[in-house]
């Protein structure tokens, strides 16, 4: 594969990733908005606002219920018990986001793409409910936010294993470098390619992205690998030709990529495409299921 200029591979992977971002919103797979249990009145009014990093276009659902259309802040360590109490992956996965939504304001004094994919700032009402809410994070919080990640991305929680994976061995990326032979941390390395690998294989968006990513540049976890980055990127393409069959181009365009094809065999192309295929109709298979699942849910709640 060869080299790419820092300038082009950053224009692609920012196209890649808010493509992905497009992707998963026109097709419902979840929100990547991460749960909000701070609204104003006004946002509440209209739909839950977003929230942004750590959990930036994480797939998940809307706010706890008892935070959805409130003008009143919930403080951070009732929102996380309540979410926790319910066992589920899903809200484990939305405690995570919501911890790490409290640290980087904490941090920053606000939370970048707050509105995704809308393009407008924090206002001060919105930073002053967030910093009621963030006032209860604790140092206990910022621990316990990587087990309700493991847990999440355990058990296949849409976006978990990409987090997974940029969270670091036990939320510590630094450790990949500083600790390569530890056999902790070589325990992680296996644990986050084989979700990511899993999930990829259904066609989850988030997985599918970090993968042909990684694999094209190759990073402390991911190693460079041109096979696979051309297999994730075709099966990316296909998906999003079911999006938009009329589109011209698109951000995983082959021609755009033919250079992932370089160096590798007819026979190893033939296999890439033949996967990416696969993994283009599992991506179908689970949207649709996911449709039927709601439309039963909802003539179930009307009767």
């Amino acid at each position: 594969m060869p080299e790419i200029s820092r300038s082009n591979l950053k224009l692609i992977l920012g196209a890649a990733a808010a493509a992905v971002a497009a992707a998963a919103a026109v097709w419902g797979l979840g929100d990547w908005r991460p749960a909000r249990g701070v609204t104003t009145q006004a946002h509440s009014e209209a739909q839950p606002a977003a929230r942004g990093a750590p959990g930036w276009f994480s797939a998940v659902g809307g706010p706890p219920a008892s935070a959805a259309g409130s003008s009143a802040p919930e403080p951070l360590a009732r929102q996380v018990d309540a979410l926790i109490a319910t066992g589920k992956p899903e809200d484990a996965y939305q405690a995570h986001n919501l911890i790490g939504d409290c640290i980087t304001f904490q941090k920053l004094g606000v939370i970048p793409y707050f509105h995704f994919p809308e393009q407008r700032e924090m206002s001060e009402a919105e930073k002053q409910a967030e910093a009621k809410v963030c006032a209860s994070l604790t140092e206990q919080m910022k621990r316990s936010r990587i087990d309700y990640l493991t847990l999440a991305a355990r058990a296949g929680v849409q976006g978990a294993s990409s987090r997974f994976l940029m969270e670091g061995p036990f939320g510590d990326p630094s450790a990949l470098q500083t600790r390569p032979d530890d056999p902790l941390v070589l325990q992680w390395k296996q644990q986050a390619m084989e979700q990511l690998n899993r999930e990829a294989a259904q066609g989850d968006l988030s997985s599918l992205n970090t993968l042909w990513t990684s694999h094209m540049t190759g990073t402390p976890a991911v190693p460079k690998d041109a096979r696979l980055a051309y297999t994730y990127n075709a099966a990316m393409e296909r998906i999003f030709r079911m999006q938009a069959p009329d589109a011209n181009g698109g951000p995983y365009d082959s021609q755009l990529f033919s250079f992932l094809k370089e160096g590798l065999t007819p026979e190893q192309i033939a296999a890439a495409d033949a996967e990416a295929g696969r993994i283009a109709e599992n991506f179908r298979k689970r949207f649709e299921a996911r449709k039927l699942g709601e439309a039963a849910a909802a003539v179930s709640g009307r009767q």
